[in-house]
């Protein structure tokens, strides 16, 4: 990747920092609040090109978003230019379930001081915003969402899991399985393809998380939870209001014939389930 850290800072909002927890905590949140997670290649059938500097392009240069692997890909190589100490572990996403699909969440385990943090800018809607320090069964409260860290002795997985009323909720499981970049090519590819084992090829999915709110977009329905707990959420009704929605609110810079490919889908999408 022809990584630029002038450039790189500039399009998160953000001044160089030091290699210390605040400094791994404001770039993980500054990237976060600009730099939206999104499936729409994915969902229009595109599998996301993961090469650097591909990802550089679509992310720096042409504004736009993308999912985990371009997300955190793109938040790895900040880490390594700014000196952190971190390495990637590849993950099974559970969302509540008991057992993980395939190993396809890419996220970064960064070391400081001799204490380890997740780091992860890539998962979208639920993750946390910020670092979490990696200790077992310890609640840690980032923006007002509570996490704690669990373990699956039948798989061998350490389970991030965050507060959702009285229970926790298993995000994802991750351990120290040694992993190639052909992993997460394949895992980049299914991603894509794999109707029953990953669900971008049948759902938009779109999250940005701010101090002030989190915005996200699941298919038609889109949210606004802010910093107190006030949610609105709406129905998108027209190829207009996705558009203002997609280029104004997540600030992505897609043109308008992708945004109508979008709503094609989910216009075709909303009559097959009123068949």
């Amino acid at each position: 990747m022809s990584f630029n850290l002038e450039t790189y800072l500039a399009r998160i909002g953000l001044s160089q920092g030091p290699a210390t927890l605040e400094g791994l905590t404001a770039l993980q949140r500054a990237q976060m609040a600009t730099i939206a997670f999104e499936d729409i290649e994915p969902y229009l059938g595109i599998v996301p090109d993961l090469a650097p500097d591909a990802i550089w392009q679509k992310l720096i240069v042409q504004r736009r978003g993308g999912y985990c692997f371009e997300l955190n890909g793109l938040f790895g190589a900040a880490l390594k230019a700014l000196g952190f100490t971190a390495r990637p572990v590849l993950a099974r996403v559970r969302m509540g379930a008991e057992t993980g699909g395939i190993r396809a969440h890419l996220a970064f385990i960064a070391t400081l001081e001799g204490r380890d943090f997740l780091v992860d800018a890539g998962f979208g809607g639920p993750g946390p915003f910020g670092p979490l320090e990696l200790v077992m069964n310890e609640e840690q409260t980032v923006a007002g969402a509570t996490f704690r860290f669990g373990y699956d002795a039948a798989t061998g997985e350490t389970l991030l899991q965050r507060r959702e009323g009285e229970q926790f909720l298993s995000l994802f499981g991750f351990d120290d399985s040694p992993f190639t970049a052909i992993d997460i090519e394949s895992a980049n590819y299914l991603c894509t393809h794999w109707r029953a084992g990953a669900p971008f090829a049948d759902n938009l999915m779109l999250s940005l998380t701010r101090p002030e709110a989190q915005l996200t977009l699941m298919n038609r329905t889109a949210k606004r939870v802010s910093a107190d707990g006030v949610t609105k959420d709406w129905q998108i009704a027209s190829p207009a209001e996705l558009e203002r929605l997609v280029v104004e609110g997540f600030g992505l810079n897609y043109e308008r014939r992708t945004i109508g490919a979008l709503w094609e889908k989910l216009y075709t999408q909303r009559l097959e389930l009123a068949a």
